[in-house]
């Protein structure tokens, strides 16, 4: 059903770095304290969470790396909502109870509803139809607490006539539970400014090792504020997470969980996730955002795509894995802004990232971690792309090898490959990535 709100040519060359003299032996303990020492050097406390949380809830991952690059409208639409679009589907829905206090917040009056919904539910959703606004909270719990999930929705209001136009609702069947806001359509030249307000409030018990399976907000004109779920003595797991909004931010503390599908428009998106596939998109605002892609099984694929328009990109990007083989395969777009990709390690043997950047009138940076091996490609126009290394980086599987930066440069474009071996020569095997980072009419460089 419709939402009823109104309208309202170059040298090439092979560049050698010098002998590691320290021949590192690598440790043959047990693989979780392996992979606790690598993690001190970034990320100490996170990888810590990371494995204690994924090995308790392990994960699957069958979607095609051709189903996550698809550009889809709305990345965090969630179809199984549709049944659940008006009041007349609700399971019930509250009587407003008005504040007696005499308080008003911004002028305008207070009423209240609440709702529980279990903690073991297949969906927990929240979603809201017809000419509203507001904000939504998602909290934990206070300590302890092991259930239900608390929902309470605030609505601010100038008179009762504005209220009585709207529902709160308790919506569902016996799997999948949820919260609808309702606002009736507003009469053509009734005054916007006096639509009803909502704040919600959800509280999510963290205690012990707490799963949750999907759970999903679709809420225009709704900003987002999501608590740091990551938390090393009582870690918070989620199969899938969808936040959807407009015009709005979404701001998030750390999630964790199989997959993240947030979008929002004309405004930013920030947060750390820590999972197997995380989607993010808006317009015309930044994505600021922290990735711990993990690895679950030897050559399992983990993704990131994150799109915006008008806004910088900033993300820290790491794969951290007990398993060898893995793959991390990003897909990053803005326009007209600054794009800065850090990876500075990837926590897994034998590793790979796949990396396709792109932006438009503005710079484009990348750092890979010292490992890294394979393709890269530079490209921009009216300035330069180029390629900066560390000359005194060391053989960081302590094998005392070095590495080969071979490059092939135009000025706007470079492109070349990195490989680490004893003798100058590639090694079987070598090529395990590829990075391609495109501009224009600013700089691009890539820095290893």
């Amino acid at each position: 059903m419709a939402d009823p709100v109104d309208d309202y040519p170059s040298k090439e060359r092979a560049m050698r770095l010098p002998l590691d003299p320290a021949d590192v032996q690598r440790s043959d303990g047990a693989r979780l304290c392996k992979f606790r020492r690598r993690a001190l050097y970034v990320f100490a406390v996170c990888v810590a969470m990371s494995l204690v949380a994924f090995r308790e809830h392990p994960l699957t991952f069958v979607q095609s790396i051709e189903e996550v690059l698809h550009k889809s409208v709305h990345i965090a639409q969630d179809p199984r909502l549709e049944p659940y679009q008006t009041p007349e589907s609700a399971e019930h829905c509250a009587e407003w109870v008005p504040s007696t206090d005499g308080v008003l917040v911004a002028e305008r009056h207070l009423a209240t509803a609440s709702f529980e919904l279990p903690t073991a539910a297949d969906l927990l959703f929240f979603l809201s139809r017809g000419p509203v606004s507001g904000h939504i909270e998602i909290i934990k719990a206070p300590r302890y607490s092991t259930g239900p999930v608390e929902v309470s929705v605030t609505a601010l209001y100038h008179n009762p006539k504005d209220l009585q136009r709207t529902k709160a609702c308790r919506m569902g069947p016996a799997h999948e539970h949820g919260v609808l806001v309702w606002a009736d359509p507003r009469h053509p030249h009734a005054d916007p400014k006096r639509d009803v307000h909502f704040n919600i409030t959800v509280a999510l018990p963290t205690t012990g090792m707490q799963r949750y399976k999907d759970l999903t907000t679709d809420l225009a004109l709704f900003s987002h504020a999501i608590d740091d779920f990551f938390d090393i003595w009582s870690p918070t797991y989620f199969d899938a997470i969808r936040l959807k909004t407009s015009n709005a931010a979404i701001v998030h503390g750390g999630l964790v969980g199989r997959s993240a599908f947030i979008e929002t428009s004309n405004a930013k998106v920030e947060g750390f996730f820590e999972g197997l596939d995380l989607r993010v998109k808006t317009t015309n605002a930044p994505i600021l955002s922290t990735a711990i892609m993990v690895g679950e099984l030897a050559g399992s694929e983990s993704r990131i795509q994150l799109e915006t328009s008008n806004g910088a990109i900033n993300v820290l990007m790491t794969l951290v894995s007990d398993y060898e083989d893995n793959v991390l395969r990003a897909v990053v777009r803005t326009s007209g802004a600054s794009l800065t990709i850090d990876s500075p390690s990837q926590m897994a043997d034998n590793a790979s990232l796949f990396l396709d950047a792109a932006t438009s009138v503005g710079p484009a940076t990348v750092r890979l971690y010292s490992e890294y091996e394979g393709t890269y490609d530079l490209r921009t126009s009216l300035a330069r792309a180029e390629i900066a290394d560390d000359p005194d980086i060391r053989d960081p599987a302590g094998e005392g090898r070095q590495r080969t930066i071979v490059k092939t440069t135009t000025g706007a474009h470079a492109r070349g490959s990195i490989y680490w071996s004893h003798d100058g020569e590639p090694p079987e095997g070598w090529q395990r990535g590829a990075i391609k980072v495109t501009t224009s009419t600013s700089p691009v460089k890539l820095l290893c």
